[in-house]
């Protein structure tokens, strides 16, 4: 995407990218606990080293605490009501999806370097509008950390990664744009919020702040949604579990001709080419307000891509992201990881971290 993306959806094409993208093949990893997965462990900090100050785990959609949205619209009538609410909604999802397309603490615990390394924890909804809130209220908190923290690294599984998409556009945009998107994004707020909390004053803190900010920014399985701005982030990346078919384009996943006819096509992450826009839910009918405000970003964020047109974007296979680099990984899948969730969760196990840290170490490597 260009610089002054200002918010501007990627346009959906099964010709070969022009953003650079690999395709390559992943043993099994070396394991938690084991004196090699230490090493991979131990070499990712190296890399890192004087380049980020904090890495954030930012998990997708369905893996929240309020996924159905429910919390959300109770708490923008009584504020006090929603954190509570919230966190048992969270714990519930981690409870019950453990590490399956979610960002656990223990997760988090074997990312064992001398930085920080923190979740952030967001609605899950697959709207428009959760993911504006999530980008609003995680740029919020990178911001209210400046001070300390002027890298960063967020690392976000499937929708998580349109989330800092979102926020890249923030950080870049011109500021009659950026207050477009806010106008927007501030109607799905409590109605009573708390001086100084996390989107209360953000436009003050995206102007005065916002260019101190350096972000970089690895998506696992996310589908191919919002645009990026060039200027607001150092380094991207994708990685997609993907195998490609005999006869089709190596960057594609053949979902109609292959895929869904033939038993070899059922490979690689189908939520990832499924979950482009056009799959959102409809946001809850007893609140107008939530769905004028869906309607309105859908507006804003997807012009000229009504839902009728779905279908025929899924048929295109889009696997690359058009900025930043993309690398379609085989899975070794002798421990059945890569084909659990639809292909979507091997990025979230642990068994596979060994790998993901090798990746984000060879980026951090290269110029």
């Amino acid at each position: 995407m260009p610089f002054k993306n200002h918010f501007q959806h990627c346009r959906y094409s099964g010709e070969r990218p022009d953003a650079p993208w690999r395709m390559m093949d992943a043993d099994f990893p070396a394991q938690p606990g084991s004196e090699a997965f230490e090493r991979k462990v131990a070499a990712f900090a190296d890399a890192i080293a004087g380049q980020v100050d904090a890495i954030w785990l930012v998990h997708g959609t369905f893996a929240g605490n309020d996924a159905l949205g429910w919390f959300g619209q109770l708490e923008r009538l009584v504020p006090a009501a929603g954190p509570v609410l919230k966190n048992v909604g969270k714990k519930l999802t981690d409870y019950l999806a453990g590490d399956s397309g979610n960002y656990t603490p223990e997760f988090a615990e074997l990312i064992d370097v001398p930085i920080p390394v923190r979740r952030f924890v967001w609605s899950g909804e697959n709207t428009h509008s959760g993911r504006c809130k999530a980008a609003m209220e995680l740029a919020g908190e990178l911001l209210s950390r400046i001070d300390d923290e002027k890298r960063v690294l967020l690392c976000g599984h499937s929708h998580a990664g349109n989330v800092a998409a979102l926020i890249t556009n923030m950080l870049g945009a011109e500021d009659w744009v950026r207050d477009q998107f806010l106008d927007l994004g501030e109607k799905l707020l409590p109605r009573k919020r708390v001086p100084g909390e996390a989107g209360a004053s953000l436009r003050e803190m995206l102007k005065s702040h916002g260019d101190e900010l350096v972000v970089d920014v690895a998506n696992f399985g996310m589908p191919v949604c919002y645009g990026w701005e060039t200027a607001g982030w150092r380094k991207l990346l994708h990685v997609v579990n993907h195998r490609p078919i005999k006869g089709s384009p190596e960057w594609l996943c053949p979902v109609v001709d292959a895929g869904l006819k033939r038993r070899d096509g059922l490979k690689g992450d189908w939520v990832q080419v499924m979950g482009i826009t056009g799959s959102n839910f409809l946001p809850w009918l007893l609140d107008s307000g939530t769905r004028n405000a869906e309607s309105e970003l859908h507006e804003f964020l997807a012009q000229g891509m009504p839902r009728r047109e779905y279908w025929s974007r899924v048929k295109r296979g889009m696997r690359v992201a058009p900025e930043g680099e993309t690398v379609l990984v085989a899975y070794d899948n002798t421990d059945g990881l890569a084909a659990e969730t639809a292909g979507h969760s091997v990025y979230t196990k642990p068994q596979w971290l060994a790998f993901h840290l090798e990746l984000l170490a060879e980026m951090y490597r290269t110029k």
